[in-house]
């Protein structure tokens, strides 16, 4: 008499014996793409993009004034 074990079947099961010791990495993988933008000006010595992004003082309070003020507006809506 033959046992299941014994017969001839035409599909077959993966079975891990062991668990699976692969791990997610601990923190996302995030695009490094600015990072290498900046190695590369870096090392030629090229104008940063700080200081092509950077806003003229007076610009940069309007707009924080402009800010505070919607912030307060809705506050006052909302009492």
């Amino acid at each position: 008499m033959q046992t299941e074990f014994d017969s001839p079947s035409s599909s077959r099961a993966l079975v891990a014996v062991a668990p699976d010791t692969h791990e997610p990495p601990h923190r996302p993988v995030q695009r490094v793409s600015n990072f290498i933008t900046q190695l590369i000006a870096t090392a030629r010595h090229l104008p940063q993009t700080r200081e092509k992004r950077r806003a003229d003082p007076a610009d940069v309070i309007a707009a924080y004034r402009a800010t505070v003020e919607r912030i307060q507006k809705l506050n006052a809506k909302s009492e």
